[in-house]
């Protein structure tokens, strides 16, 4: 039967036939991989999550198993030409694995923007038999590409999720399932992205536990399958979110609607905060990390009012997390996730006026971002960042009402900031030096390398953001009075060893701008960003 004529299955007929197609599966899959372990974590309820680890496979997710089932169904029915399929990941390496085991030749579509190690990854488990090519700046456009070249050299498209033997082939996480735990579950929290593993696997746990409560789980800003399941039919939303990329599907696929709005009691949603706390739970309790669309069923369990007796369950999908958004996941993974705010004030422009502010206003805050250039003879605008979590609040509200305060205007979320445009004259500092300055990343060592430099120096120019590491970096510009005063602040910097490398002048002079007279137009630009008292 071809995919075609299995999309004309519906209801009961439909289930059957997946049935049939899952039990052939069990025969096919393992020739690539074996079955993945289970393990569980107590929830803060205290009840057991019971965890299926496909993060654990040869491609660190489930993927294989459907493009395995899928390929060697085709060969079987004597099939021997060429593969094709469009993936940003997890289905590519599926692809790549089953396609180097059967010796078929597979060209992958991926999209421009791919990092390296997925592609590299791709390319090693497919070697000699495998193909990529980047095309398009998101997966849509890798899969129209896909498509046009299948139609135009008689490749046979892999689908990652709305195909029948695709779905078969995920359905054997199920069938593991339910041959590994020792007690019927009575939640189970399936991550739904184009619906191919939630389909296989809730068609084979809804027979097997027929009274647990089946829960479908998307993040909340790429819902396509509860939006589409309320609405009675396949629907498209306009715009996704993709921090959970492995479930950023804007429409589920045909066949997998029509068995998720058969099977699931309910869908729900976790938003992306949810979702890096699950992240990190895991990593505290059972030490391993997982890609975000795979923390979707922890995340759920986690806020689902879930009591000490229950027995949830949920499949963890993958690992292939990107290493870079590692620490934006331990920044949003916070238990009270802290807000950001930026700050420009104007202050004036004399030795230790930097220091009081920080001193007297943000003295018990966690400065998180300082930008500062010297652009007056009078006057600074230096703009702050600080954290500012839900508990603060009151004591923000407190220093903003403050009448001693400087004349401010927030800046959070402004171009200038975010980018760190960080305007300054060369031409007004005297006899000025620039440095990297490296000082421990703990609360108050900034501050307090200023209040000591401040006592030689003037700060004139200034660009440090949190890095999270353990260690901080500041790029810092001073001026002194004269020249021995500079000779002083280097020993002063050597004796108190303190690390810094020096930048030549030439190289900052680049960077700044020359300023006619006393600070020409500089005024526009304060006007942008300060209120008036």
């Amino acid at each position: 039967m071809t995919q075609s004529n299995a999309k004309k299955l519906e209801g009961p007929e439909l289930l059957a036939r997946l049935a049939q197609e899952t039990a052939a599966a069990l025969d096919r899959v393992y020739q690539l991989d074996n079955a993945t372990p289970i393990s569980t974590v107590t929830l803060e309820s205290g009840c057991t999550l019971t965890l299926k680890r496909e993060d654990t496979s040869r491609v660190h997710s489930y993927k294989w198993r459907g493009a395995s089932n899928k390929i060697a169904h085709l060969v079987e029915q004597g099939f021997a030409g060429a593969l094709v399929a469009a993936s940003a990941g997890n289905h590519a390496q599926g692809v790549a694995v089953a396609a180097q085991k059967l010796k078929l030749k597979t060209t992958i579509f991926m999209p421009i923007s791919t990092p390296v190690v997925k592609q590299r990854a791709v390319k090693s488990f497919g070697g000699d038999q495998v193909d990529i090519v980047l095309h398009g700046d998101v997966f849509d456009e890798a899969a129209v590409a896909a498509q046009k070249f299948a139609a135009e050299h008689g490749g046979q498209i892999i689908a990652p999720y709305d195909d029948l033997y695709v779905i078969a082939g995920q359905s054997t996480i199920g069938v593991e399932i339910v041959n590994e735990i020792k007690q019927p579950p009575t939640h189970i929290f399936l991550p739904i992205g184009g619906g191919g593993m939630v389909a296989g696997v809730a068609a084979v746990l809804k027979t097997a536990f027929p009274d647990a409560v089946l829960i479908g789980v998307e993040e909340t800003g790429q819902a396509s399958m509860g939006t589409s399941i309320a609405a009675g039919q396949r629907v498209t939303l306009d715009t996704i979110d993709r921090f959970c990329d492995g479930t950023a599907v804007a429409c589920p696929g045909e066949l997998n609607y029509e068995i998720c709005r058969q099977l699931l009691d309910s869908c729900i949603t976790v938003d992306n905060d949810q979702v890096c706390q699950a992240i990190q739970f895991l990593w505290q309790e059972l030490r391993i990390i997982v890609e975000p669309s795979a923390a979707l069923g922890v995340a759920a369990a986690r806020n689902h009012g879930l009591k000490s007796a229950d027995r949830p369950l949920t499949v963890l999908s993958g690992s292939n997390v990107d290493f870079m958004t590692l620490p934006q996941i331990a920044k949003r993974g916070q238990a009270e996730i802290p807000e950001e705010r930026f700050f420009c004030f104007e202050i004036g422009e004399q030795p230790g006026a930097l220091i009081g502010i920080l001193d007297h206003f943000f003295g018990n805050m966690n400065i998180i971002d300082f930008q500062y250039g010297k652009v007056a003879e009078d006057r600074a605008y230096p703009v702050i960042g600080i954290e500012v979590p839900r508990s603060a609040h009151a004591e923000l509200e407190g220093f903003l009402d403050d009448p001693a305060i400087p004349p401010y205007k927030e800046v959070t979320g402004t171009a200038s900031a975010e980018f760190r445009v960080i305007p300054f004259s060369v031409d007004l500092l005297n006899h000025p030096m620039f440095a990297v300055i490296t000082f421990p990343n703990r609360p108050g060592a900034l501050r307090d390398f200023m209040r000591g430099a401040s006592d030689l120096a003037n700060v004139c120019y200034m660009n440090y953001s949190d890095s999270g590491q353990a260690v901080g970096q500041a790029l810092m510009g001073f001026e002194f009075a004269d020249s021995p005063t500079k000779d002083t602040f280097s020993k002063w910097l050597v004796d108190s060893d303190i690390k810094f490398e020096k930048i030549p002048m030439a190289t900052i002079r680049h960077l700044g701008q020359s300023i006619n007279g006393n600070g020409g137009d500089i005024g526009d630009y304060s006007a942008d960003f300060i209120r008036r008292s």
